[in-house]
């Protein structure tokens, strides 16, 4: 299965609009960040896409057959969560 990844900021009401590609993918759904997961999504290859940081809120999983399925995931706003107290490093 091959999982065309996007992502969306939540915004006051309602999801941000994001008319794009996928933002990954991927062949394993290993890398797929679970609801209530923290992410800090950052474009290496064109800093012009979007970033997105924050916990996931949804996702949602769109099969197009073939061996490919959609899946949409809504980043929302943690700017009140404690960042640093999300991994211990000693690097």
């Amino acid at each position: 299965m091959k999982y065309l990844v996007t992502f969306q900021q939540l915004g006051k009401d309602r999801p941000i609009d994001h008319p794009s590609t996928a933002d990954f993918e991927a062949y394993d759904s290993g890398m797929l960040p679970n609801v209530g997961d923290y992410v800090d999504v950052n474009p290496l290859e064109d800093e012009n896409r979007p970033r997105y940081k924050g916990k996931v809120k949804s996702r949602l999983f769109q099969y197009q057959g073939h061996g490919n399925c959609h899946i949409n995931i809504v980043i929302e706003n943690a700017d009140g969560d404690d960042w640093g107290a999300l991994i211990e490093s000693d690097f």
